[in-house]
């Protein structure tokens, strides 16, 4: 099953996505999906997830 997304980006996202995509020989939108395909699965698959608040290591945020 699938599901339509439809988003609005500034131009100054399209423009480098555009080309991306055409260099990977690709649409925009098949890229995208690629592009989002390939983050969802390496924040499902976070080896350091299992870690994430086992130990207090003294900072308050990671982030930073």
């Amino acid at each position: 099953m699938t599901q339509t997304l439809t988003i609005q980006i500034p131009e100054n996202l399209y423009i480098p996505l555009q080309t991306l995509a055409q260099q990977a020989g690709k649409t925009p939108e098949e890229f995208t999906l690629l592009w989002l395909t390939v983050a969802i699965q390496q924040f499902e698959d976070d080896p350091v997830e299992a870690f994430i608040g086992s130990f207090d290591s003294g900072i308050s945020d990671w982030m930073k």
